[in-house]
């Protein structure tokens, strides 16, 4: 049993993350979308350079700190469930996702560091990547939002109204995905419908989970007879 403020920490990780992670996603503004024309994105990709630049380094920040907040989340799980293994879904899942938000920001970066006298042909290219890796990431934020929510429904870390959203947001994740699909229209790849709600609600989530964390009101965590107080 953890008597230490490592679970206040992981909160404050987390709420981090969705301030940056927000600032992340609508400090260039609206980007066009992958079917549009190669003069429209390289020209929205030469006049945000600077703003999607400190985007992708917001983003890269946000990387370490999700896995940071999912690491003490997933803790306060295995605490109150020992013989599960949905704390090891959630903190594999966060690793995944932390991981490819770094290399999508990178990538974004990238895309946008040399933009000047590089050929239309790669750039769309490098677009294009970065527009269906943001989508992917639906497909990998799925496990950790579902193990988050099976872990408090079953441990009561949190309200179940917690758990089933940290579900709702799953699916919509995943959901969000299959954008891939599309090259235009409302349900393009990296657009709004299939990637910005899914983050929102995702974001909603952590937020209301680091709200608890930071003020560590959650159940305390019981040894045989005694009960020793979450702190």
């Amino acid at each position: 049993m953890t008597e230490r403020h490592e679970l206040r920490w992981g909160g404050f990780a987390g709420l981090a993350f969705v301030v940056l992670a927000l600032l992340g996603r609508f400090l260039p503004g609206n980007p066009p979308t992958v079917g549009e024309s190669d003069s429209t994105v390289s020209g929205w990709l030469s006049d945000h350079r600077t703003t999607i630049l400190f985007s992708a380094l917001m983003w890269a920040a946000a990387a370490g700190l999700v896995i940071w907040f999912a690491a003490a989340f997933a803790e306060a799980i295995r605490e109150r469930a020992e013989r599960s293994d949905v704390h090891l879904a959630l903190l594999a899942g966060s690793v995944l996702v932390g991981a490819a938000i770094f290399v999508n920001a990178a990538l974004t970066a990238a895309t946008a560091f040399s933009i000047g006298g590089r050929d239309a042909a790669i750039t769309m290219l490098m677009y294009d990547v970065t527009a269906v890796m943001t989508t992917m990431i639906g497909v990998a934020a799925a496990l950790p939002l579902a193990a988050a929510g099976i872990g408090v429904m079953r441990t009561h870390l949190m309200p179940n109204w917690l758990g089933y959203l940290a579900l709702l947001a799953a699916l919509v994740s995943f959901a969000g995905a299959f954008g891939v699909f599309a090259t235009d229209g409302v349900f393009v790849a990296g657009g709004t419908l299939m990637a910005t709600i899914p983050l929102l609600l995702s974001a909603v989530w952590i937020a209301c989970a680091g709200g608890f964390m930071v003020r560590e009101h959650l159940p305390e965590v019981t040894s045989g007879e005694a009960a020793v107080p979450q702190m």
